[in-house]
């Protein structure tokens, strides 16, 4: 019973190491190909887990908001650096939360009264599903970010040199070159549209991601602006220092995906491994269903 079980355990080890594979090449061509910004787009596409937990957890929202109360500003700010995928709401993260304590709690809490603690203690990590979507979609997000800052700049910098104001070019080149970086400088424009000063919002902008490449922009675009100098060469010279950063943070990613690609290889590798030495040791000791096979 016990090799049967740990069989089991090995196929779907590597069934969900695949379809996670799967999941991370398709959200990578989702996020370079989408014009839509993730704040408006629709629950169509839903994760069906994602659905089921926010069905299960609506009883419940209410008492989670009141529990998460005194952390509801830092999840409102990771909602954010997320790009509120599916347009999530502090609500709908409690209300999904309960759902995941309800769903994975519940089945922990029968795993553990039938004797298997261990396996309901993992099963337990479950109920933190929110978070690691979170984490998962804030780290694509501020990678999509680094990524398109040089070329959003180079832009930027050669329609102010052709005469525009600062605030027409932003919205001209936002409006030119979508993704998630002219979705935060979307987000920069509308505030001083509403009278928020500039200053103010692009430290709201920064506030709001953990991107170096965000960090240095503002830094320097509110330097220039204290020190009154001229706003095209200021965003030119921006533009080279991100270059030069970007490909820094290049070769810095190249060198961390080597570690994770190898752990990757081992993790798919291992199952079967174990699955070809179990094999090996019951064929060699001549007993169980392999020694029937073979006359002994």
């Amino acid at each position: 019973m016990t090799t049967v079980f740990l069989l089991a355990a090995a196929a779907a080890l590597c069934v969900l190491l695949a379809c996670w594979g799967a999941a991370l090449l398709a959200s990578g061509e989702r996020v370079s190909a989408s014009a839509v910004p993730e704040q408006v787009k629709s629950n169509d596409d839903l994760f069906i887990l994602d659905a089921i937990a926010e069905r299960l957890g609506a009883p419940f929202a209410r008492p989670m908001m009141d529990l998460l109360g005194p952390w509801r500003v830092k999840i409102r700010k990771r909602i954010d650096a997320a790009g509120r995928p599916n347009g999530m709401t502090v609500e709908s993260y409690s209300r999904r939360l309960a759902g995941y304590v309800v769903l994975f709690g519940g089945l922990s809490l029968l795993l553990i009264l039938s004797g298997r603690l261990l396996y309901g203690l993992v099963v337990l990590v479950g109920c933190f599903q929110s978070e690691f979507v979170l984490y998962g979609k804030r780290q694509a997000r501020q990678d999509d970010i680094q990524r398109s800052m040089p070329d959003f700049m180079d832009v930027l910098a050669v329609t102010v040199s052709a005469g525009l104001s600062f605030r027409l070019a932003l919205a001209r080149v936002c409006e030119t070159i979508p993704g998630a970086l002219s979705e935060e400088f979307t987000v920069a424009l509308r505030q001083m549209e509403l009278g928020t000063p500039r200053r103010e919002a692009f430290q709201d902008l920064r506030e709001r991601n953990n991107s170096e490449a965000v960090n240095q922009f503002v830094t320097a675009l509110l330097q220039a602006e204290e020190l009154g100098a001229p706003l095209g060469q200021a965003l030119i010279d921006i533009s080279n220092d991100m270059r030069r950063e970007s490909a820094q943070w290049a070769r810095r990613k190249a060198q961390k995906a080597n570690p994770k690609i190898t752990g990757v290889t081992m993790a798919m590798a291992m199952p079967g491994l174990i699955l070809v030495i179990m094999a090996a040791l019951v064929y060699g000791s001549g007993v169980g269903a392999a020694g029937g096979l073979i006359g002994n």
